[in-house]
């Protein structure tokens, strides 16, 4: 009697296992989906960053540019001028309070940040992350390796798009980042994702 109830439990125990692998690679598959359908997009942001205490420490507004594969164009314009730009292989930020330039290898800086599924379709990257739906419009999004500085994202939809991002960082501050004057889809020229260093300004390269 206790042989075959150790059996039950076991098979019922790989059976609740099988159940939440698959619940998880629905999960991920229906946020693929989503994002997807997203071959490029343009809003403004606005940005309100939340410390431990739930207190505003910053806050921050500009605007975004994304297209697939691997390319990011963020523009922060208050409360000062700095420009992000991934180009697939190198990520360029342009800082003109302190009129420097800062390259970084691509792959190195997404490394375990789950911000790079927003416009990555590589299956292989995807499954670095681990992906809970939370109800039908919010998707939150943690790295298997939990060493990186976003240690959880939270992407939120609505009308059809992305409408806003919640990013909790490794220092216990929450981002929240919502988006206006959305654009899906619309042509992108390649310009937007070419970075050229401002004269004058000096230029630290971390490329290896």
């Amino acid at each position: 009697m206790i042989t075959k109830l150790q059996s039950m439990t076991g098979r019922l125990g790989v059976l609740l296992m099988l159940i939440s692998c698959n619940v998880v690679a629905d999960d991920a598959s229906a946020l693929k989906a989503r994002l997807a359908t997203l071959e490029s997009f343009q809003a403004g942001f606005s940005q309100q960053v939340i410390d431990e205490q739930g207190e505003t420490v910053h806050q921050a507004s500009g605007k975004i540019t994304m297209a697939r594969p691997n390319q990011l164009r963020w523009e922060t314009q208050l409360p000062d001028e700095t420009v992000l730009i991934a180009d697939g292989e190198s990520v360029w930020h342009i800082d003109y309070w302190v009129e420097q330039v800062t390259v970084m290898s691509q792959q190195q800086a997404v490394e375990n940040n789950p911000m790079v599924l927003l416009t990555s379709n590589d299956d292989a990257v995807w499954q670095q992350y681990s992906i809970e739906q939370l109800d039908e419009q919010r998707f939150n999004v943690t790295a298997n390796k939990g060493n990186g500085q976003i240690k959880a994202l939270t992407l939120s939809f609505a009308d059809g798009g992305l409408a806003s991002l919640t990013m909790l960082d490794s220092q216990g501050q929450q981002s929240v980042i919502e988006f206006s004057q959305r654009q899906f889809n619309q042509t992108i020229s390649s310009e937007a994702f070419r970075a050229t260093t401002p004269d004058g300004f000096m230029v630290d390269d971390q490329r290896s």
